[in-house]
Order: structure tokens, then C-alpha cells, then sequence
């Protein structure tokens, strides 16, 4: 009972990786075209209203929205007129609406890990890889309405968070196949793609320019979480596996292990010799007693 409910466990949780990678990979593909959208929407407020009335380039910091929101209402945009702020207005929804969603599907993820530890606790990797999603989403958001570089620096922390996560699925693919379990290749598009977000978070700090490492990022990570999505469904169960392991054995011994009747000895069967009587061996040619033929 306990090894039926582990496998459907297992199952509930591979698809719900799958089906949360597959989402974020869409996401991300979606978050391309909406950021493009932004770049134009935030272009035309920025040189056409915002930058008359003072704000600077210097002052958008694309990792923490608390600041770049500060700069933009001490410009004076509400107070500029109702297109400006309909312009604003529509970059920033767009925006929160793929942030929250992309964060709800992290959030699953982690949640899919920590189900698939539960059904297979000898594997501490799936533990500790749910722990690095909620990470991830406890220090970006915090690091968001966080001001100064103490908010960046949690949201760099969030994104080494989830570069953790991604090595570790890494490795738990590699103890998948090196069991037998997984038939592909580990991808490290997601670890890779991560790692180059981190470094470019880092960079922004230092110039604008850093933040342009992010689309290298984005791509990678739009590869990796496709491969993570088709990948996951390929994994076998432990369970299955064990049981197939432990069939093998008992059924050969079975097969050698003598019966009752096997193990009787023929020697124990007697028979009556016909001419005197005597008790014989059933396999014996001749009477012991009187030597007659039997």
C-alpha cells in the first residue's frame, strides 16, 4: 500500500513539474513580447515626458521597482497630464501581471519538488531544490520594495537562489540516469541561463549596460525549463524498479528450491516380495529373504 502510494505520489509530482516548466517556458516567451511592448511604451514616456520633467536614465533600475517608482512620481508625471500617466499606467500592469504569474508557476515548482521529496525521501536533492524556489521568490519580491542596494542585493540573492535550484536539478538528472532511471542527457540550459542572470544583476549595479547579459539569460532559461518540462515525464519511479530488481531473485529460487515430494527419497517406498512375504525395496531386483526375482 505504502509503495502504491509513493509511486502515485511520484507521478502527481512529475507532472506538476512538467506541467509548471511548460508554463514558465510560455511565460518567458511571452515576457519577450511584452517587454518589448514595455520597452516602447517606457521609450515614449521616457523621452517624450519623463525626461523634460527631469527624470534621468540613471534613475530606471529595472531590478528594484521601489526606487524607479520613487524617481518617477518626484518627477511630477501625475501631475503632467492624463496621457503620460495612461502611458505609465500600462507598462506597469503589463508588468506585475507577468511577474505574478511567472511567480506563481515558481512557486509550484517548488512546491512539485517538495511532493516528489516526499515520495522519495532517500533523495535529500528534491528537498533542498524546493527550498531554493521559495528562496528565489521570498528575496525577489522582498528585494523589490526594498530601497537602495540593500533591495538589489536581496534580489541577487534571490537569483543565486534559483541558479542553486537549477545545478541541483542538474544533479538529480544525473542520479536519474546513473540509476537507470532517465534514457536522455541533463540539460543546463536553466543553470547556465540563470547563472548569467545572476552575473548580469550583479553588473547592473555597476552600469546600465549590465542589464543587457539578461536576454542571454532568458533565452537559456527558455530552453531550460522546455527541456526540464519534457524531461521530468521520462523519469521511471523507484518503486517499479524495485519491485522488478526483487522479482528476479525469488522467482529463481523458486524455481530451485525443492518441494515435498521432490525431497521424499525413493529408498522410503517399499513392496512385498510375491514368493515369501518379505518386505522389499521397491527398487530392488531380488527379495532380500528368499532371493527371488521381484
Amino acid at each position: 500500500m505504502n509503495q502504491d502510494y509513493n509511486t502515485q505520489t511520484f507521478e502527481y509530482a512529475k507532472s506538476k513539474i512538467s506541467e509548471s516548466a511548460d508554463k514558465l517556458y510560455r511565460y518567458i516567451i511571452l515576457a519577450t513580447i511584452i517587454g518589448i511592448a514595455l520597452v516602447v511604451i517606457l521609450a515614449i514616456t521616457l523621452f517624450i515626458v519623463l525626461i523634460p520633467l527631469g527624470f534621468s536614465i540613471e534613475d530606471f533600475n529595472p531590478n528594484n521597482i521601489y526606487e524607479t517608482g520613487e524617481a518617477i512620481i518626484a518627477s511630477g508625471i501625475l501631475s503632467s497630464g492624463i496621457v503620460a500617466f495612461v502611458f505609465l499606467g500600462i507598462a506597469l500592469v503589463a508588468l506585475i501581471v507577468i511577474l505574478f504569474m511567472s511567480y506563481v508557476q515558481y512557486y509550484r515548482l517548488g512546491t512539485a519538488f517538495s511532493k516528489l521529496h516526499q515520495a522519495e525521501r532517500t533523495l535529500e536533492t528534491t528537498k533542498y531544490i524546493s527550498y531554493g524556489f521559495y528562496g528565489y521568490i521570498i528575496a525577489i519580491i522582498a528585494g523589490m520594495f526594498t530601497p537602495g542596494v540593500a533591495g538589489t542585493v536581496i534580489s541577487i540573492a534571490g537569483n543565486v537562489s534559483l541558479a542553486a535550484a537549477a545545478f541541483l536539478i542538474y544533479q538529480l538528472f544525473g542520479e536519474y540516469k546513473s540509476t537507470g532511471r532517465f534514457r536522455g542527457k541533463p540539460s543546463m540550459y536553466l543553470f547556465i541561463g540563470l547563472a548569467v542572470n545572476v552575473v548580469s544583476s550583479i553588473s547592473s549595479m555597476f552600469s546600465t549596460y549590465g542589464s543587457i547579459g539578461s536576454l542571454v539569460g532568458f533565452i537559456l532559461m527558455l530552453l531550460g525549463f522546455r527541456d526540464l518540462s519534457r524531461d521530468i515525464r521520462m523519469v521511471e519511479p523507484q518503486s517499479s524498479q524495485g519491485m522488478t530488481a526483487q522479482a528476479a531473485p525469488v522467482e529463481s529460487y523458486s524455481e530451485s528450491k525443492p518441494t515435498a515430494e521432490q525431497v521424499e527419497p525413493a529408498q522410503v517406498k517399499a513392496q512385498f516380495c510375491s514368493k515369501c512375504g518379505a518386505k522389499a525395496m521397491e527398487d530392488g531386483k531380488f527379495c532380500q529373504s528368499c532371493g527371488a526375482s521381484l
